[in-house]
């Protein structure tokens, strides 16, 4: 097991936070669509935050802006990033859909071609 040195307390400190605000998106996420698969990086040193629903694409996803904003803007972002992933290629927001993303066509890698092509 290998353990995780900062070379700074302030490092420490942004990781926690980083981490705190990582959850935090997860659950809205989860909250509101809750029967997908979401993955959460944040970057407080960049100011962003960015979604991806794995089971749709591990490459593209939607990017937030995280600096100056208060929870509740970033919780609304949060729930239209991830809405606006869902509508792009076309599966459903309702609450409780699931599934959907097996019949989206995808290239040898398993990225799905709309992600590739825009459509």
């Amino acid at each position: 097991m290998s353990l995780i040195t900062f070379s700074s307390s302030d490092d420490a400190v942004r990781a926690v936070e980083a981490d705190r605000l990582c959850r935090k998106i997860g659950s809205v996420l989860q909250r509101s669509y809750p029967n997908r698969r979401w993955r959460v990086d944040v970057s407080l040193v960049g100011g962003v935050a960015r979604i991806l629903c794995p089971s749709i694409s591990e490459r593209h996803g939607y990017t937030i802006h995280i600096h100056n904003k208060t929870v509740d803007q970033i919780e609304t972002a949060t729930r239209q990033a991830g809405g606006q992933i869902l509508e792009m290629f076309r599966l459903s927001r309702e609450r409780g859909a699931q599934g959907g993303e097996e019949r989206l066509i995808r290239d040898p890698r398993g990225e799905v071609l709309q992600a590739l092509t825009g459509i």
